[in-house]
């Protein structure tokens, strides 16, 4: 186990099921929870460590090809040396 949480908005959430592609969003959610870092990086990550990324699903049978894009953010106790009680500046 990663630690790692893939976590899908509400509005994916939706297009997913209007694609009728849950079933293999489910999979890579699954997959991101591994590898965190699947596909590419779509330019510089920011100075706190999130990085915006994308991968493809190939089409399959009645779903169509998708482009997903996805942020992968460090986790703040990963940073904090202190057990994550240090407070950080959210601006």
């Amino acid at each position: 186990m990663s630690g790692v949480i893939a976590a899908v908005t509400v509005r994916a959430a939706q297009r997913e099921k209007e694609l009728g592609a849950e079933q293999t969003l489910d999979t890579l959610r699954q997959r991101l929870e591994q590898a965190p870092r699947l596909g590419v990086r779509l330019g510089p990550p920011r100075q706190d460590g999130t990085e915006v990324r994308e991968t493809r699903i190939e089409p399959r049978g009645d779903v169509p090809g998708l482009a997903v894009a996805y942020v992968h953010t460090p986790s703040p106790f990963a940073a904090a040396s202190d057990g994550g009680d240090r407070r950080r500046d959210a601006g």
